[in-house]
Formats: C-alpha cells, sequence, structure tokens
C-alpha cells in the first residue's frame, strides 16, 4: 500500500510544480466592461492569446478590430519566469523597453521604460476562479496621462 501511494504521490508532485500559468489561454475583452482613452473607444474586437512556446517563453498574440474596421495585430515574447519582452510584429521606439515580472502565478507586472525612465506601468491578474483577467495600464504617452482597464474573459 505504501508503494501505491508513493507512486501517486511521485506522479502527481511534477504536474503542480510545472502546471501552466493561469495566465495560458484565449483572452477576450469584454468592452462593456472595460475603459480605454478617447482614442481607443470604440474598439469592436480585442483577443489576447498567452501561449508557452519553445526556449522556456510566453507568446502573447494580440488582435484587436478598431473602430473603423482596420485589423491590428501584435506579437510578443518574454521568459516565462519573467524578464525583458520582445516584439516580433513591430519594431519599438528608440529607448523604449518592456520588463516583464512575475509575482506569482496569475499574476504579472509590466514595467515599460524610455531611455531608463517608467513611462508606464501595466498589471495583470487572473481571477482566483481563471475566468477573467483584469488588465490595468497607468502611466503616459508623449505627456498626456494614459489610463486603460480591460476586463478580459477565459474563450
Amino acid at each position: 500500500m505504501r508503494n501505491i501511494i508513493l507512486i501517486l504521490l511521485i506522479f502527481s508532485f511534477p504536474g503542480t510544480v510545472w502546471a501552466a500559468d493561469p495566465l495560458i489561454g484565449i483572452w477576450k475583452t469584454n468592452l462593456e466592461k472595460s475603459s480605454f482613452p478617447a482614442d481607443q473607444q470604440g474598439i469592436k474586437e480585442d483577443i489576447n492569446t498567452y501561449r508557452e512556446i519553445e526556449g522556456g517563453l510566453i507568446e502573447l498574440s494580440i488582435k484587436t478590430i478598431n473602430p473603423d474596421g482596420s485589423l491590428y495585430t501584435a506579437l510578443w515574447t518574454w521568459p516565462k519566469q519573467g524578464g525583458f519582452a520582445k516584439c516580433l510584429s513591430r519594431t519599438l521606439e528608440e529607448g523604449v523597453v518592456y520588463v516583464q515580472t512575475h509575482i506569482e502565478s496569475g499574476h504579472w507586472c509590466v514595467c515599460i521604460m524610455k531611455n531608463g525612465k517608467q513611462i508606464a506601468r501595466y498589471h495583470k491578474i487572473v481571477s482566483k476562479d481563471g475566468k477573467t483577467m483584469r488588465q490595468t495600464l497607468i502611466g503616459s504617452r508623449d505627456g498626456t496621462p494614459i489610463s486603460i482597464m480591460k476586463v478580459l474573459e477565459r474563450q
């Protein structure tokens, strides 16, 4: 009997240690519960897809349908333990870097810096039940304060 319990413990333990972060999955922004700056109001759809990829990385694919019907896409990667993020879909403005900090499972903070000075902070928290994620961005764009609050629902 002890051998069976030991075998069960051995095979169940790695799953809890290496379980995927609750961030991983497809998330759709609930536009009615979210708030955007004036230049982003009227967005028709916003979908964020997070997945683990080779090399110990997390990949974020963003697809947004703008008010005029045009499609905005972005592709990012960063180390799953946290670190510098890379934008694969466009060139960032000179001197701008994004640093992802993994606080705990389902809880991330992103520091956006320009020439070594923080210009914004992006905070992502997945609910305990894993069904919703709240993202907040506070910072400035060209010296103008900016604030975004998104409520996303797992698809």
